[in-house]
């Protein structure tokens, strides 16, 4: 039973109880808790704009009306649960006053029960509005067809020029009503009055749009049609009148209902398709179709048009036709023609300024964030007064060409297409791209969550589309905070949410095009951590080195002296990286030299304190590993857990942890070792630091694992491997297979043991990350005992 289902059904009560239809508020109500059975009425009434109180008193008449007609209770909780018991006992139940059946006409009976619930509450008018395509002509006239015996069409010019004067229209009419017209135009309409006094006659008013003007009242040739609407909204008349547009009518003097016709459903363009043999079975079949739903919003005309494109050209086959054209929403000339008239149509009555608005509107993404909230195209506005602001988005709202939810706005696909299209072919593409990279910075001060650094992320984009790539790379090193740090580059700021890939990707489109040195420094510094992270080593010290030289370079120059203590610390941290490089290449040697290094530049450059803070906790980890115990206890014994100097590092503060713990561990200090694997882990929950949880996870599976709680260990093994897995962490996920081939050896499980160990040596083989003495360290371990 889906949504129509539950509608019609409902309907069908209502009706039996009350003599009927659900009004528009019921219709909300079921629709809504039928979609989201968890919202409440709150929810319901903010969503559209009632009071709380409304809403729910509606709620309990319906639910009593509902429990009348079924006899036995209905709620709000169980309503659902209620309707698909009753459901599967009968058959489905009779569609009321449906219109005779149209295999092409589908996905409307919730729109007919709208409008017959508008009737019920008095409606003598109701204007349906949606852009061109959605399908406002063919409802009105199956509506019609199935309602009234009499139905009178007024069809109004597509061409303002070419639209009839209201007397020769009705002169018509009249004399298809077998009455003669009057003399003059009061005469006549006094006639119709009469006729539709007596008579049930439906009037269709189609395409009425050529006849407004910009401010939605008609234009001053055809003033005359305010005197038909108001015979037609006269409370004498047993008329009902239907008028389509794609634009709302705003005369204060007529009372008119207005019904925003919205787009077919997926289940509606499924039920289409296959009417027309186009079968929907497969998975990869319904993505498509939802993908293609969406993009056109649920258009009827495009919904027709494509179908007939995959029958004639595609042998039958939605798959096949979306993958070529899924990039080319408008490739077919009817549908482009469609958009194309909406964007004319605004300039044609002279809203120029909606015009503007709309076209710099196809600028942004709407994609990692999908949605602007007003400030956005506000700042689209430029050349235009505040006080209009909100009078423009109006425009665009009223007509269907943006869409919007709680003050965030949106472009459709197809609407975006032909928007950023006319946006690139004008003067304005630059400067539109520069107010809304401008505005991305300024909309985020903190970076606490993945969807504040991927909304301070968006300015990169809109520089990217003018080939600013200094800009492009000053978003990615420019310092943010959170609640913990200051001055984060942003770049860091993805690695903390473990959006490794992402960032990675966009530094290397602009690295090799940036010009300013500093930022071209921190570029090699991010991107080489980048390349740590996901187990690119090699290349991961070739940027650390190049980081250094740049650096380097900058303090010889004494050219950038506004960021010298940045530049100060790029220099230290460069080696500082290299020696991290070096520990997961096992190679600790070098390693050491290169943490050495830092602290030697750190004690020159008189640098950050947090460089030497991290540098102690590695070489006390290092000096571990190459059997140095005394040295390690020494600089165990001086790592700080105060981290006060740590309060612009959350990479300092997790990774310390992390060192602290493995150090623990080589020293037999298990039980330090569990508490400092299970404060990083804290830690990384508290500021979402995936990796550093990830490596805790290891690493307390490998205590676990020393006293034999071997399903422990599995279990901290495997969830380990989910979160490195899913970040691309590829040294770490290298460690997490390893760690767990040692368990199941342990355990004396060789199947599995076997498995893991190879997992680890695919990593870490010259293909993937390239490290031999990691190699070495596998196969020494298979071939010892448990």
């Amino acid at each position: 039973m889906n949504v129509e289902d539950a509608m019609n059904f409902a309907n069908t009560l209502v009706h039996q109880q009350t003599g009927q239809y659900l009004n528009a508020i019921q219709t909300i109500i079921i629709r809504q808790l039928w979609s989201d059975p968890r919202l409440n009425y709150i929810k319901i009434a903010s969503d559209n704009e009632y009071s709380h109180e409304y809403i729910k008193q509606v709620g309990k008449e319906l639910w009593h009306t509902l429990t009348t007609s079924l006899r036995e209770p209905v709620s709000k909780a169980n309503f659902k649960v209620v309707f698909e018991s009753r459901w599967n006992l009968q058959s489905p139940p009779p569609i009321i006053d449906n219109p005779e059946y149209d295999p092409n006409f589908v996905g409307r009976k919730i729109s007919i029960s709208h409008i017959d619930s508008l009737i019920n509450e008095g409606a003598k008018i109701i204007q349906i509005i949606a852009p061109g395509g959605t399908g406002k002509t063919i409802l009105a006239q199956k509506y019609f067809q199935n309602k009234f015996k009499i139905v009178i069409e007024f069809t109004i010019a597509k061409e303002t020029k070419d639209i009839a004067s209201v007397q020769s229209l009705l002169a018509g009419k009249l004399r298809e009503l077998d009455l003669e017209p009057g003399p003059e135009l009061m005469v006549s309409l006094d006639r119709l009055k009469q006729k539709l006094q007596t008579e049930e006659i439906g009037i269709f008013i189609d395409n009425l749009e050529p006849a407004l003007d910009a401010s939605g009242q008609f234009i001053e040739q055809h003033r005359s049609y305010v005197e038909l609407l108001r015979v037609l909204t006269d409370s004498s008349v047993k008329s009902f009148t239907l008028i389509t547009s794609r634009e709302k009518l705003h005369e204060a003097s007529i009372e008119i209902e207005t019904y925003r016709l919205p787009g077919l459903t997926l289940e509606a363009w499924k039920k289409y398709f296959n009417n027309q043999k186009i079968i929907i079975n497969t998975d990869a079949d319904k993505k498509s179709l939802q993908e293609i739903r969406d993009a056109f919003g649920g258009n009827a005309k495009a919904m027709d048009v494509i179908s007939k494109v995959i029958i004639q050209d595609y042998d039958v086959n939605l798959e096949k036709y979306w993958l070529k054209n899924k990039e080319y929403l408008l490739i077919e000339p009817t549908l482009e023609n469609l958009i194309k008239e909406q964007f004319k149509r605004l300039q044609s009555i002279d809203l120029n300024d909606a015009y503007n608005l709309l076209c710099r509107m196809g600028c942004y993404r709407y994609q990692d964030v999908p949605t602007v909230p007003e400030k956005g195209l506000f700042c689209l506005l430029w050349d235009v007064g505040y006080n209009k602001h909100q009078r423009i988005i109006r425009v665009l709202k009223e007509r269907g060409l943006v869409e919007f939810k709680h003050n965030q706005y949106w472009l459709h696909p197809v609407i975006r297409e032909e928007a950023i299209d006319k946006l690139r072919n004008s003067q304005d593409w630059e400067k539109a791209n520069i107010q809304t990279a401008e505005f991305w910075t300024e909309s985020v001060k903190s970076v606490e969550t993945v969807k504040d650094a991927l909304t301070a992320f968006e300015s990169y984009y809109h520089y990217l589309n003018i080939e600013n790539y200094d800009k492009a790379g000053y978003v990615i090193a420019k310092k943010l905070s959170n609640r913990i740090e200051q001055n984060v580059p942003l770049g860091v700021e993805f690695y903390r949410f473990g959006l490794l890939e992402e960032m990675k990707a966009a530094i290397n489109i602009i690295i090799d095009k940036v010009k300013t040195s500093y930022t071209l420094s921190r570029l090699h510094n991010i991107v080489g951590d980048l390349y740590w992270m996901t187990g690119e080593l090699s290349k991961a010290i070739k940027h650390h080195q190049k980081c250094q030289e740049i650096a380097i370079q900058l303090i010889l120059d004494k050219k950038d002296n506004n960021h010298i203590n940045y530049i100060h610390n790029l220099n230290v941290a460069s080696s500082f990286n290299m020696g991290l490089c070096y520990i997961d290449l096992w190679d600790f040697t070098k390693a050491a030299n290169c943490v050495n290094k830092s602290i030697c530049l750190y004690e020159e450059l008189k640098s950050e304190q947090r460089y030497l803070e991290n540098s102690i906790f590695i070489l006390a980890y290092i000096h571990s590993q190459i059997n140095s115990q005394e040295e390690s206890l020494n600089l165990l014994n001086q790592c700080n857990f105060e981290f006060d100097s740590y309060q612009r590092s959350v990479w300092g503060v997790g990774y310390s942890y992390i060192f602290y713990a493995l150090t623990c561990k080589n020293l037999k200090k298990i039980n330090d070792s569990f508490e400092s694997y299970q404060q990083a882990i804290n830690f990384a929950e508290e500021v979402n630091y995936p990796q550093v949880k990830g490596k805790a996870l290891t690493g307390l599976a490998e205590l676990y694992r020393i006293q034999n709680d071997f399903k422990t260990a599995l279990t901290h093994h495997q969830e380990s491997i989910e979160i490195l897995n899913k970040i691309s962490a590829k040294c770490d996920l290298a460690e997490a297979y390893f760690q767990q081939a040692l368990t199941h050896q342990k355990i004396g499980d060789n199947v599995n043991s076997e498995e893991y160990f190879h997992k680890a040596m695919y990593l870490w083989s010259p293909q993937q990350i390239d490290a031999p003495k990691q190699i070495e360290r596998v196969l020494k371990a298979m071939n010892s005992e448990p």
